[in-house]
């Protein structure tokens, strides 16, 4: 790629041919309407409407792993990291995760990474500068995914890297085998690279996450909660710092969400940690 002063130049856009599907709900819509956003169809807020009825705190659990997200960034940041990935990137609001990131550091690069030809298409609308762009590809092929990031260029995996899988891993099945998933992508990474992971939790308030289950299921959206010693796998083999915890208590500090009550009422497991 060029090179401008703010960094490499954004490589040419190729539309995305993938069709949108406006009869069934779809993840990154829906969170998009959870968070208050517009960019959703009438299916998705039907969908988040069934949700709310099934865990009627869940609006709290969004807000606190967007909360996460923000506060890890800033911390990775300070460590000295300046490539993220967000996978399962969706359709955010604003404060947007590169924007967090480029004010604590001049010479970051963000990848936002989402298989939804809406997500990827409303991405190019919120980009700023040359140094964040968005690109469709889907973790479910975790080699597809690495290549296209090489291609992409905008992220050097010679480096290290954050890789925020925020959200994601929740809707992926047992038989997808996530936990393969997420080892193929670490074992793409470069050493003293980081893994930043959300998961709602089945073990917290396992009532709620039984209704969310089904609540997804009348939407054929598959969603798998996971216990907490499921969740640590995901971090297997990392430095994993302080550990696992629940979303709205990690690294408790200025600017966190201020959400009250018990891990049963914000049920979303919540850690980092490094590739040796």
């Amino acid at each position: 790629m060029s090179s401008t002063p703010d960094g490499p130049a954004r490589p040419p856009r190729i539309p995305s041919a993938s069709p949108v599907d406006e009869s069934r709900a779809q993840t990154a819509r829906l969170y998009n309407h959870l968070l208050g956003g517009k960019t959703n169809y009438p299916v998705d807020r039907a969908a988040a409407a069934a949700l709310r009825e099934a865990f009627p705190d869940l609006s709290l659990t969004v807000v606190a792993g967007q909360t996460y997200a923000r506060a890890v960034a800033g911390h990775l940041t300070g460590l000295g990291v300046r490539q993220f990935i967000d996978l399962g990137a969706g359709i955010p609001l604003p404060p947007y995760l590169h924007e967090t990131i480029e004010c604590l550091a001049d010479d970051t690069s963000t990848l936002y990474v989402d298989n939804d030809p809406i997500a990827e298409a409303y991405g190019q609308s919120f980009l700023t500068g040359n140094r964040s762009d968005f690109l469709e590809a889907d973790v479910r092929d975790p080699g597809g995914l690495l290549a296209a990031v090489r291609r992409h260029g905008g992220i050097d995996l010679e480096r290290p890297v954050a890789l925020f899988v925020h959200g994601l891993l929740d809707f992926l099945a047992d038989e997808e085998e996530p936990h393969g998933i997420v080892q193929a992508l670490l074992d793409g990474l470069a050493p003293d690279s980081y893994l930043s992971v959300t998961h709602h939790a089945a073990d917290l308030a396992p009532d709620r996450a039984a209704a969310l289950v089904r609540a997804y299921q009348e939407h054929k959206i598959v969603f798998q909660p996971r216990t907490r010693g499921q969740v640590e796998r995901f971090l297997s083999g990392l430095d994993a710092g302080t550990g696992l915890t629940t979303a709205h208590r990690w690294a408790p500090g200025p600017g966190r969400a201020p959400i009250q009550g018990g891990d049963d009422l914000v049920p979303l497991y919540a850690g980092v940690g490094r590739l040796p």
